[in-house]
């Protein structure tokens, strides 16, 4: 019974210096960021002939520090994956614990996938069609503050939802879940996925329908992954029972 408690003593020691390294890279990273806030903001506004208004030092703030939190999230989340598959290593399989680190590039990619299709597809349809709502009914001013809280709403919760198939394969890889679990519930997986597209979409059908289109291809697309995922581990399986 000693030597359970001491080794939960022992990971809980280990998760608190894991989560303390990811901290201090995050608020390095951070501190780094706020350096090129400027640059980030002109590229995200750059769409706007003219300079979007602030309403006090107080939003001024709030944009620096939201921009810069989120290229440090970005750019600290491989280091955080990294963190995540070293802590959970010792208590895979051998073939498990050797492929666990090909996820840490993956989630990078699959974040800024996300993120790039938010920013590029879904804000600037969701704005026009928002704007054209209002027009000739009321007189539209965006603020800078307004409308980077549009682009934060529009892109980080799709960058978290693409990151699915890198979630899928890892619960595949482990054991936890398989693809016949998976076109099992596909209907609820779909319903679950149109009511994400439309708490993401506040706008029309329309856009309601293209926004649960790719969603329902990075099902299909996790799906298909974790086939293959369940294939290779059934013929390393078999390989193994030959030998």
């Amino acid at each position: 019974m000693d030597r359970k408690e001491l080794t939960i003593v022992e990971h809980l020691v280990e998760f608190r210096k894991r989560l303390l390294a990811v901290v201090i890279c995050f608020f390095l990273v951070f501190c780094v960021s706020l350096l090129f806030v400027d640059q980030i903001y002109q590229y995200v506004t750059q769409s706007f002939q003219q300079k979007l208004i602030v309403l006090g030092p107080n939003d001024i703030l709030w944009i620096y520090i939201r921009l810069a939190s989120l290229m440090a999230f970005t750019i600290t989340l491989p280091y955080t994956v990294y963190h995540i598959c070293s802590f959970i290593k010792p208590g895979l399989k051998k073939e498990e614990a050797r492929a666990v680190f090909a996820y840490i590039p993956a989630s990078f990619l699959c974040f800024l996938v996300g993120l790039a299709f938010g920013f590029y597809f879904v804000t600037p349809a969701l704005l026009q069609v928002l704007l054209g709502l209002g027009e000739g009914l009321f007189e539209t001013q965006l603020t800078a503050q307004n409308y980077l809280s549009f682009v934060f709403q529009t892109t980080l919760p799709l960058a978290l939802i693409f990151e699915l198939p890198v979630i899928i394969a890892f619960l595949t890889s482990i054991g936890l879940i398989g693809p016949e679990l998976l076109t099992t519930y596909r209907r609820y997986a779909y319903f679950i996925l149109l009511v994400l597209a439309v708490v993401l979409t506040p706008a029309d059908f329309v856009s309601d329908l293209a926004m649960t289109a790719p969603l329902i291809l990075l099902y299909e697309l996790s799906i298909a992954v974790s086939k293959y995922i369940m294939k290779r581990k059934q013929k390393g399986a078999r390989n193994g029972n030959l030998t």
